[in-house]
């Protein structure tokens, strides 16, 4: 459990590093070989990775361990910011960048926070 909340939180700085880059790149990338990276396809594929992998971190981490809800309520906050984002804002807008490095933020956030409560808890089962 404790390797994936890290790959979490790593598949969603990955996710925020990309919503970042993209707009800056996007012009460059087909010249180099690299338009997969613009892909819609690569995009969802890296939402639905880290909500998966949100949910089966933080789901058992709080049946199992600590019982807190703050990582369950910051992803999904930070994963309803994506949703939300992808569905009701134009494509390449910065407002779109905005929400959606936002919510890979909020949600590699959750991820840290699930990883420091199972750590650290003191009335936690075992």
């Amino acid at each position: 459990m404790d390797r994936l909340n890290w790959v979490g939180a790593t598949a969603s700085l990955i996710c925020a590093v990309h919503c970042l880059a993209m707009p800056l790149l996007v012009g460059v990338l087909p010249i180099l070989g690299l338009s997969l990276l613009t892909s819609p396809w690569l995009e969802w594929s890296l939402i639905g990775f880290t909500g998966a992998i949100g949910l089966l971190t933080l789901l058992p981490s709080y049946h199992r361990k600590h019982r807190r809800l703050q990582p369950l309520a910051l992803f999904l906050l930070g994963f309803g910011l994506i949703l939300g984002t992808k569905f009701l804002l134009d494509e390449g807008s910065s407002l779109e960048t905005s929400g959606m490095v936002t919510g890979a933020l909020f949600v590699a956030s959750a991820n840290l926070t699930n990883h420091r409560l199972t750590h650290t808890c003191t009335v936690c089962r075992h």
